[in-house]
């Protein structure tokens, strides 16, 4: 277990997290470059925050809406130590916490690797990573790029997200940055469960096809999807946030 970092991100915004310069970098992606800034919701919205990380994009929410319910997934148990420290911290009530990962079935210790120099980008799938790496060693210096993703092993649990539906309750967003277990999260989602949720935004870097299967799934399930690169990330690195909402709902 390593020391938390209890670090200022901006006038009055004090954040605990397991490193600085990335949770600076997730700051600067939401609050900076709006990544986020065309979710449209009520007020009293039911929220599901599906790889919370450090909870900024939870805090985001909270500040825009502050009777938003959020449900936040996490299984890294360091940034989860970080997550319920910031909750507590800045009083954002209304927000439960779930110690696990998402994905397509049941399993009870599921094999993830948590980077300590790079935790938000910890995964369950390291080849994924392989890209990214080229990408940025082609920017700085590549045993340094490398060495931040060295990955420690972590068993955590996974559960389908319908396992965390209520029949007939009403899901106005779910937000989805899991470092390339998209379509495993979203395969966790019971048919009779679908209609309940009314739009979703997720981080999905497109390989192997893996940005047509996630828009045919979504486009399947009655959504219109929009697609723009994610900001601060490189070009070459080949990741989107995509929008999808149900035409008709507000």
């Amino acid at each position: 277990m390593t020391d938390l970092l209890d670090i200022t991100l901006d006038t009055g915004l004090d954040f605990w997290t397991p490193h600085a310069a990335e949770a600076r970098w997730q700051y600067e992606e939401i609050f900076d470059h709006g990544c986020y800034d065309d979710i449209r919701l009520p007020d009293d919205a039911l929220v599901l925050d599906v790889g919370a990380n450090i909870g900024l994009f939870t805090y985001f929410l909270k500040r825009r809406y502050p009777s938003a319910r959020v449900r936040a997934f996490e299984p890294m148990p360091e940034t989860v130590r970080a997550l319920r420290r910031n909750v507590a911290r800045h009083g954002l009530t209304g927000v439960s916490i779930e110690e696990c990962a998402l994905g397509n079935e049941p399993e009870d210790r599921a094999l993830f690797f948590y980077y300590p120099l790079a935790p938000g980008n910890s995964t369950r799938y390291p080849a994924d990573k392989e890209l990214q790496i080229a990408v940025l060693s082609r920017l700085g210096p590549a045993e340094y790029v490398r060495s931040h993703y060295v990955g420690e092993p972590v068993h955590v649990p996974v559960e389908r997200l319908s396992s965390h539906l209520v029949p007939g309750e009403r899901v106005h967003l779910v937000k989805i940055d899991v470092e390339g277990a998209e379509l495993d999260v979203l395969r966790g989602v019971d048919p009779a469960h679908w209609p309940s949720i009314d739009q979703l935004v997720l981080e999905v870097q497109d390989l192997d096809g893996r940005m047509d299967a996630v828009g045919a799934l979504l486009r399947g399930h009655g959504f219109d999807v929009g697609v723009r690169p994610s900001p601060l990330i490189p070009e070459d690195i080949r990741t989107f946030l995509l929008h999808a909402t149900r035409p008709g709902r507000s």
